[in-house]
């Protein structure tokens, strides 16, 4: 599907009658629709979003290793997870986005063209448990916005603080409630903050930057979740949530049933996920087309990552979307990975040092590169550092004087946010 990409919260509603599950419609698309009505012209940016794959040139490392916090904030010992839970997820967190989960073999043969791995793994950085006096946490939007369920991220309000979220994936797990305060909701997340054209505007704040989890829905194929005979719950919440943090929208665009060339048609503004006109309600049916477009056409993806399949068969983002995410991580969220070695980082496209050979002035810049602060030091041949300059994301340029040095080698060194090094000769010729 394309056009169109959430820059909303996004959660996944699992409401209990007295004798059978129901399944409840998401609230993304009316989140979005009420944020437009406060904000106007949101709506329009978060159509045009996908344009970003397009025009993204930066660079990014081969596989980018994101650092996860946990915080277990429990009302009672069943909330309180134990570390193998955590552990669980984790490994089947980094299966699911490498591509290296075992149910990939049930994936439908039309769909294998499409497909791929994302270049992301996850690490368990910290785990922190909260005792909370909070019984549950509901997803109650009020007049002025605020999300009661982002009390879990708020120390003050029962819950805990965000560790370092502009550099770790914090998240929260705790008993989540929906809009009426049943055990309706296994998980959400907000998009980045800070996205192009949204002006000074920043929702969600950093500190509310991450994902929430229930706790019935956290696990993986060594720990079960505690909700799995009951939901049929696999530790796949995770997955879906995460790539909402990540950027992408669910599969059938949240538009209530509507296919493309009818009133109401929305999409996820991925190229190669197929038209849906609304999502799988749990099940896994594979000969389902919604929105059958003739010859050719495929049917619902209900191995999509992104769908509301039961997560027996989910097992695939598609290349847009992966295309997506990496985007987001390369751009919005840049700075939410464990640095590397030099070697893994290519930022050959990103640096540009000019003229080389030089006589006189070398003029360095950074380009095409979300960034804090550069340190720029040219280097002699025994490691003396001759000149430094220091540069931001307002001024990413400077000149380097080099006509009263002898002819020569040099080393001009970036340091980009005190984590990515790049390191180019430069000669000194008369």
């Amino acid at each position: 599907m394309n056009s169109k990409l959430s820059l909303f919260a996004l959660m996944l509603f699992l409401s209990i009658g007295a004798s059978a599950q129901k399944i409840g419609q998401c609230a993304s698309h009316e989140y979005l629709k009420y944020l437009d009505a406060k904000n106007p012209g949101i709506e329009a940016y978060v159509k045009n979003l996908p344009n970003q794959v397009k025009n993204d040139k930066k660079t990014r490392a081969q596989v980018i290793t994101v650092p996860v916090v946990f915080h277990i904030v429990y009302n009672s010992a069943a909330e309180n997870l134990t570390d193998d839970y955590i552990t669980a997820q984790i490994d089947l967190l980094n299966k699911s986005y490498l591509r290296q989960n075992a149910d990939t073999y049930s994936l439908r043969a039309e769909f294998f063209p499409y497909v791929g791995p994302a270049k992301v793994q996850f690490m368990l950085a910290q785990i922190i448990r909260k005792s909370t006096t909070v019984t549950k946490f509901n997803y109650i939007v009020d007049f002025w916005g605020n999300n009661e369920a982002d009390f879990v991220k708020q120390t003050a309000l029962g819950g805990s603080d965000a560790i370092s979220p502009s550099t770790k994936l914090n998240v929260w797990i705790c008993d989540l409630g929906d809009n009426t305060g049943s055990d309706g909701l296994l998980g959400f997340a907000y998009p980045p903050s800070g996205l192009p054209n949204w002006g000074g505007m920043q929702f969600p704040t950093g500190n509310l930057e991450g994902v929430v989890l229930d706790y019935l829905a956290v696990g993986g194929t060594a720990k079960l979740p505690k909700g799995n005979l009951q939901y049929g719950v696999k530790g796949k919440t995770a997955v879906h949530e995460i790539g909402h943090y990540l950027g992408l929208r669910h599969i059938w665009g949240d538009d209530d049933g509507a296919c493309q060339g009818q009133q109401g048609f929305e999409d996820d503004g991925i190229s190669d996920t197929p038209h849906q006109a609304d999502a799988s309600n749990f099940n896994c049916n594979k000969n389902t087309n919604s929105c059958n477009q003739g010859a050719g056409d495929l049917k619902d993806m209900v191995e999509n990552y992104m769908d509301y399949s039961s997560e027996t068969c989910q097992n695939s983002f598609t290349k847009g979307q992966v295309a997506l995410m990496e985007s987001v991580l390369n751009n919005q969220r840049l700075l939410v990975r464990i640095p590397t070695k030099i070697e893994d980082y290519d930022l050959t496209a990103n640096v540009s040092i000019y003229p080389n050979p030089s006589d006189q002035m070398v003029h360095v810049s950074i380009m095409n590169l979300e960034f804090t602060t550069a340190e720029v030091m040219l280097i002699n041949n025994v490691g003396q550092v001759l000149h430094k300059r220091n540069l931001s994301k307002n001024t990413a340029s400077t000149d380097i004087n080099v006509q009263d040095l002898p002819n020569g080698i040099y080393f001009m060194k970036l340091v980009i946010d005190n984590e990515y090094v790049y390191n180019q000769k430069v000669m000194v010729q008369k």
